[in-house]
């Protein structure tokens, strides 16, 4: 919170994130409730829950390139003013009568937005070197984390109640997250002298000979190298990796089931799904806000392990299908436990690497930790789809693979000690 107030540089990154935020969380409960209408209701919700997935994929290419962009100030602007660009284009697109094609048009549209911001992000890293101090660098994260996710859980209610208020006008939603990127390009246009003053500073904007531009296949080669030579990080990645290929399918998998289950809808289905996502999004909220808590000194594996024991606990929810509330109240524990770890370990990896290879190191982090996300999104969401007993048989595996990394995450936490974990 110091940090925004003291720094103009990371305030006008954070307003320009939280305009980005409220389009965002307003058009994305939105698409779900839209593909929630079509006539292929199921596939198109679980393809609309996959789909997300490929920016993160490709996120360690984009890092590359926006590591080797010198005028990194001029391209966050364009990309956000591409994205509007875009979203113009789906605010139109969208209000076409529904078919394989609209849908498949409003997907590539995202999904390009999607890549144009995972690039912008890449490219206001540095700055957060010569914007924060290092000891003000894990509040920054956290009051980060906590802006986003208040964003989310606010207006994805928002968007859910007001889908309906104005008659499922899917345009106009399209079209305000339009206008908030346009917004945010402005917002970083308006503090052009800070940014354009730390431009020169960059190691991508040194003399040549000092930093000679690497191949894409070469950097992520030394970036591998220099990630893997941190035994920290190694452990970290790893259980981080088995993590996210098991709940990689959490997000499409509770979409799907309270889509097939109206007795834990909260009124609609578009409330429910929302309902649960609030729930998340503010347990996120209350773990990265409050840092002194009986939690401040348990080890990241440890915190893994605990966030496992509670997707555990959400699969047992939905396989015994007792209440929404119930859902809703496991979803908050695990997002607080998720606001833990997620600021922590952000902070240290931007102290810890290059200003040179920020992106390209945040993207082969993203790529090692979500290479196995297309596989479990695919695995759980590909069995959900199999007949009457395909959901109930998703979570049941869910569950089973969460008991094993609980475990699995328990018995490395005491046998390699909290002295190595948390070098």
């Amino acid at each position: 919170m110091h940090s925004y107030f003291r720094s103009k540089g990371y305030r006008a990154l954070m307003n320009a994130a939280i305009f980005n935020g409220i389009g965002n969380s307003l058009f994305n409960i939105v698409f779900i409730i839209y593909a929630g209408s079509l006539s292929f209701k199921t596939a198109a919700v679980s393809i609309a829950s996959f789909i997300t997935y490929i920016p993160e994929m490709i996120n360690v290419v984009l890092g590359y390139y926006a590591d080797n962009t010198h005028h990194k100030y001029e391209w966050m602007v364009l990309a956000r003013v591409n994205q509007f660009t875009l979203f113009i284009g789906l605010a139109l697109m969208i209000g076409l009568p529904g078919s394989t094609l609209v849908f498949g048009g409003v997907l590539a549209i995202n999904v390009i937005s999607d890549c144009l911001g995972t690039f912008s992000g890449s490219l206001e890293l540095p700055y957060f070197r010569f914007l924060i101090p290092n000891e003000e660098m894990n509040d920054a994260m956290g009051f980060e984390m906590a802006t986003e996710t208040t964003l989310q859980m606010v207006f994805q209610g928002v968007g859910a109640v007001a889908i309906v208020w104005l008659n499922h006008n899917y345009g106009l939603f399209g079209a305000i997250n339009a206008a908030t990127f346009l917004i945010a390009a402005i917002v970083i246009w308006t503090r052009r002298s800070i940014f354009k003053g730390i431009d020169p500073k960059l190691s991508v904007n040194q003399p040549k000979s000092a930093t000679p531009k690497q191949s894409l296949l070469k950097s992520l080669i030394v970036t591998g190298h220099f990630m893997m030579s941190k035994k920290v990080v190694v452990v970290i990645l790893a259980f981080a990796f088995v993590m996210n290929t098991i709940a990689s399918g959490m997000t499409g998998l509770i979409n799907v089931s309270l889509l097939h289950n109206q007795a834990l809808w909260l009124g609609n289905y578009g409330n429910s799904v929302a309902l649960v996502s609030i729930s998340m999004s503010l347990g996120m909220i209350l773990g990265a806000v409050i840092q002194h808590d009986f939690l401040a000194n348990t080890t990241v594996v440890r915190l893994a392990a605990y966030i496992s024991w509670m997707l555990v606990f959400l699969a047992a929810t939905f396989l015994t299908g007792i209440s929404i509330v119930l859902i809703a109240v496991v979803s908050v524990i695990t997002g607080y436990l998720l606001g833990k770890i997620n600021p922590r370990v952000s902070a240290m990896f931007i102290k810890l690497i290059p200003d040179d290879r920020l992106g390209a190191s945040m993207g082969f982090i993203n790529m090692v930790l979500l290479i196995g996300a297309p596989i479990g999104s695919g695995f759980f969401l590909t069995i959900a789809n199999l007949g009457s007993q395909g959901v109930f048989a998703s979570w049941l595996i869910f569950g089973i693979c969460s008991f094993g990394l609980a475990v699995a995450a328990m018995v490395c936490d005491r046998k390699m000690g909290r002295d190595f974990v948390e070098a």
